[in-house]
């Protein structure tokens, strides 16, 4: 009988493949809220290879997921950058009026993390994400490898796109891998302070994202007309 992949070993060949095509083109996103990103960034560590990692720095965050990013610096002995919208939090505020992301969290999406990140990307080819199908309906399609031409133009990996959350905890309790400890308070999907609250029983993981509004996506895994891949 043909021996099982286990989900890490895909994930592995996803790495390795995309590390070996674009070399010195590729960065990997983390958002320090899922641990899914985390496992990633070990994933690499254990393999010896080295992508630039980066988060969307909104100015709108935990301080818990601020420590985290400190954490992983540490203990990875990698950089982190942190990319920044145009205007920071009061810049908006002048120019959008008050807590834009209590009005209209699309736009306030678009301005801190869409535009920023699309900038970002433009000094690569690739960009490695930690999305699953098991995340929302609207990621139920995910593939290993997709081209993100709407977004960024760019190849976009997600080396744990069959991963269940059963699996990503396994591999972070069995690895030790940091990992947000809101997470352990009833949160189970971390964005920006006003637009995150924990999750209720038998609601689905991202259901404590903008609270009040039918929206699960902050723009970064749609394509520019909003509608699912």
């Amino acid at each position: 009988m043909p021996t099982l992949i286990t989900p890490e070993a895909r994930a592995q060949r996803v790495l390795d493949w995309a590390v070996a095509l674009y070399c010195g083109r590729l960065a990997l996103a983390c958002s320090f809220g899922s641990p899914a990103g985390l496992v990633l960034i070990d994933l690499l560590a254990r393999s010896g290879r080295r992508v630039p990692v980066y988060f969307l720095d909104t100015g709108l965050l935990f301080a818990e997921t601020y420590a985290l990013i400190d954490r992983v610096r540490e203990r990875y002995g990698i950089e982190v950058e942190a990319v920044h919208a145009e205007l920071d939090v009061a810049g908006q505020a002048e120019r959008c009026g008050a807590e834009l992301w209590a009005r209209d969290p699309d736009a306030c999406c678009n301005l801190r993390k869409v535009v920023p990140q699309r900038a970002f990307l433009t000094r690569f080819e690739a960009w490695i994400t930690g999305i699953r199908r098991d995340q929302s309906a609207t990621r139920a399609e995910t593939k290993f490898v997709d081209w993100d031409g709407a977004a960024s133009g760019l190849a976009k990996l997600c080396p744990l796109a069959d991963w269940s959350e059963a699996d990503v905890w396994a591999y972070v309790l069995e690895h030790g891998v940091p990992y947000n400890p809101l997470l352990d308070t009833g949160y189970r999907s971390i964005g920006c302070v006003p637009c995150t609250r924990r999750v209720q029983a038998g609601e689905g993981p991202r259901a404590g994202r903008w609270p009040g509004f039918a929206k699960t996506e902050c723009g970064l895994h749609l394509p520019l007309n909003g509608a699912p891949r």
